[in-house]
């Protein structure tokens, strides 16, 4: 326990914490480095948060060629926007280039597949008319090789004979040609509308990457800029981002909320329903209530931070209307133990 002496200088350096952001963000992270035994158990509990909306439009870096994209232009944070309004774009001059380039090689796809099947109607008409010759000359084998052999003589006879087999032959070998060649543009004909249909699905697919390049707000609320998961730093005009990144969202202002960060060496001395205290950094003087309605299952590293594990947690206000908040206000959560 302490005695009253430390407990003085306890209470008045909890006062400037309160009010000076900067200075409680460096003794979180001075707290995060020290063992948990020589953490005082009686020490007042405070957590860093950030006013957020519950009901946002998030806004994620779409999927891309090469899974990575620049943003070309970003409205300014903290602009009031209404459904329709552009948000968000991302440099599409990659993929209008493949979407151009796709159209360019399904035309010359299209073409050389007229040039195919007209060069395979051409070999489909000889072939037919090789067979209706070679039909003509078995009937005309057929009725020679019926004269009879007193008639025309033994030799003569005999040759007929072989003659008709000939043409039989013939005339067989020209029902295949020709049946190959009806093959052959049937084959021709699926494979090129199998052709034609990737080429269709491929066009589509740039289209579509190439129309979510483009954000535009979906419901009213303000512009908040996304921080970077790794370094955390926010996202600006210009920077190069990957599929997946968060890097902003349209911010309701009518269900706001404060996530706070609770870290592990804490988290056993609080629990949801806990009542706070709430103050707001670029409120001062102004202080609310509010319940502690969730903390999440699992730790996770804020590496700004330390190397302390934390909670992510979700404050409600009790008392929070006309106050003038608004999404990315940073905050004090003070527990009522």
């Amino acid at each position: 326990m302490l005695n009253g002496k430390s407990s003085c200088v306890m209470e008045k350096l909890w006062m400037i914490i309160m009010f000076d952001r900067h200075l409680r963000v460096t003794i979180l992270v001075a707290w995060s480095l020290l063992p948990l035994s020589s953490l005082a158990q009686d020490r007042p509990l405070l957590f860093t948060g950030e006013v957020y909306s519950q009901q946002a439009q998030e806004i994620f870096v779409p999927l891309t060629s090469n899974w990575q994209a620049r943003l070309s232009r970003m409205i300014p944070e903290g602009t009031q926007v209404q459904p329709g309004d552009l948000v968000v774009e991302f440099d599409g001059s990659e993929a209008a280039r493949q979407l151009e380039q796709q159209k360019e090689t399904q035309r010359t796809e299209t073409a050389k597949t007229e040039r195919d099947l007209a060069k395979l109607e051409k070999e489909l008409t000889d072939a037919r008319y090789k067979l209706s010759q070679a039909r003509v000359s078995l009937e005309l084998a057929a009725l020679k090789a019926d004269l009879p052999e007193g008639l025309v003589g033994a030799l003569e006879h005999s040759e007929n004979k072989l003659a008709k087999e000939k043409a039989i032959k013939a005339a067989d070998d020209a029902g295949k040609q020709l049946t190959d060649k009806q093959e052959s543009i049937t084959e021709r004909q699926r494979q090129a509308d199998l052709d034609e249909k990737k080429a269709r699905n491929q066009t589509r697919l740039w289209q579509k990457m190439l129309k979510t390049l483009t954000v535009n707000a979906t419901q009213p609320g303000f512009m908040i800029y996304g921080k970077h998961p790794w370094t955390r730093t926010k996202f600006q005009e210009g920077d190069t981002v990957q599929t997946s990144f968060r890097v902003a969202q349209i911010a309701d202002t009518s269900d706001l909320a404060i996530q706070v960060w609770i870290n592990s060496v804490d988290r056993p001395r609080v629990d949801t329903g806990t009542a706070v205290n709430i103050m707001l950094d670029a409120l001062p003087g102004l202080e609310l209530s509010g319940r502690l309605e969730s903390i999440s299952d699992s730790g996770a590293k804020r590496p700004e931070w330390g190397k302390a594990m934390y909670f992510e947690g979700v404050v409600l206000f009790e008392s929070a209307r006309e106050t003038g908040l608004l999404p990315g206000m940073s905050a004090l959560v003070v527990p009522s133990l």
